[in-house]
């Protein structure tokens, strides 16, 4: 996810260190030999065919992109000359020549005037960065812009410092648990919904009635997050038994609230008469440690959880479509709001341990606008190894002496998660 601005980010240095560490606790040394082997030769493939859509009919003018990493390219190298200076107030919005943006403008055939900057939040809409040279994002709109891409919010609800954390969990732990970190994640997504007020923190409303004001004539299209992770998880990557260092209930947390962010934004951009282009079906067997090659970098690469030249391929493909289908500009604002209104369940649930038998019982779980449809299990198990159940009622078995972590996911008839952990001590 972007990276946050003020948050220093792990070291390629530390994360290979980590791994290292996470390695000796339950890989044996042939094992790492063939790990490193297997590393060393992987080679991804990127997608051979790609949809060309042709040109819409769009308003004239220029083709004006705004956002975060996710829109400037962070993890699609090179980036333009003077947006990656690594000196103390260098200019580090990274705008790679590969990012979507670029694409989009030439199978448009607009000129693009390119703001979008690594680090950025929702307030840098309406704040220059200074020490950067960057002015407001939303002053490079004007009465000639025709076309509008943007995608904002990942780094207002604190993504990049999620993954750093889930990554640097203790083994065989895991961050989704964490209230003190995935409190202020809800929170942040429902300000940017308009559902609460945050300090620093503009609504999607907010932002697409401002661009409407300076940019009265443009087609909007405003661009979701792509899906990092499986439906159901994956492993893969430099530390056994995890996706890229994530245990796979961080992954399914990481996707149900990347999906939330996308409802926000698709609702407001609906509400504002705009259009809205998700790209995770284009990423479809192409996440981290899927069925096919990665179009997201890897833990220990650089612009680590952002997508590849092949990510933003898909990407652009997503924004054209989205430009060509009508039904999508006329699809109606209200079946997305009642998404943004659903409420997340309260999960809740009951663990009683009888020496190696452990018995879970999630019925206390409620949803005061709906009904709880699926429940799954996540259980951590001393060994690295992950245990997944599905049922509001489930047991397992676990040796008395070890101490093990159990996460239940809650799942509405709107698709909306919660989850909760319980810590069942040795006996």
């Amino acid at each position: 996810m972007p990276n946050r601005p003020h948050h220093s980010p792990l070291s390629t240095e530390l994360l290979q260190h980590l791994v290292r560490l996470l390695r000796l606790r339950s890989v044996r040394p042939a094992r790492l030999g063939a790990l490193a082997m297997t590393l060393a030769v992987f080679t991804a493939v990127g997608p051979s065919v790609y949809s060309a859509p042709l040109a819409p009919s769009l308003p004239a003018g220029n083709y004006v992109a705004l956002g975060d990493s996710y829109a400037s390219g962070v993890g699609a190298p090179p980036y333009a000359k003077g947006t990656d200076v690594q000196v103390e107030n260098g200019n580090k919005c990274k705008r790679a020549t590969a990012a979507y943006a670029h694409q989009v403008a030439d199978r448009t055939g607009k000129t693009l005037d390119f703001g979008a900057c690594s680090g950025a939040w929702t307030k840098h809409f309406y704040e220059a960065r200074t020490p950067w040279k960057e002015p407001a994002q939303l002053d490079h709109l004007d009465a000639s812009t025709g076309l509008v891409t943007f995608s904002i919010g990942g780094n207002d609800a604190g993504f990049a410092k999620i993954l750093s954390e889930c990554v640097t969990q203790p083994p065989f732990s895991n961050c989704s648990s964490d209230k003190e970190l995935t409190d202020p994640v809800d929170s942040t997504i429902d300000a940017l919904a308009g559902k609460g007020k945050q300090a620093g923190v503009y609504s999607y409303d907010t932002i697409m009635t401002d661009i409407a004001t300076r940019a009265p004539g443009a087609t909007v299209v405003a661009v979701g997050y792509p899906r990092m992770f499986t439906s159901t998880g994956g492993t893969g990557g430099p530390v056994p038994g995890r996706c890229q260092g994530l245990a796979k209930v961080d992954q399914r947390w990481i996707n149900a609230r990347t999906n939330e962010l996308n409802i926000a934004l698709k609702a407001a951009a609906l509400r504002h008469g705009h259009q809205f282009t998700d790209p995770s079906d284009s990423f479809a067997g192409h996440e981290l440690c899927g069925e096919g090659a990665s179009w997201f970098q890897g833990l220990l690469n650089s612009g680590r959880f952002h997508p590849n030249a092949d990510g933003h391929k898909a990407m652009a493909t997503s924004v054209m479509n989205t430009l060509n289908d009508q039904q999508a500009a006329q699809e109606q604002p209200a079946a997305a709001q009642a998404q943004v209104d659903n409420m997340r369940p309260t999960g809740s649930f009951t663990l009683t341990r009888d020496g190696d038998q452990i018995t879970l019982d999630a019925s206390a779980s409620t949803d005061t606008d709906g009904t709880i449809t699926n429940v799954d299990w996540y259980i951590q198990h001393a060994d690295g190894t992950e245990e997944i159940l599905t049922g509001a009622q489930a047991t397992t078995t676990v040796p008395a002496d070890q101490q093990v972590s159990i996460t239940a996911v809650i799942t509405d008839n709107q698709g909306k998660e919660d989850f909760t952990t319980q810590v069942a001590p040795a006996s």
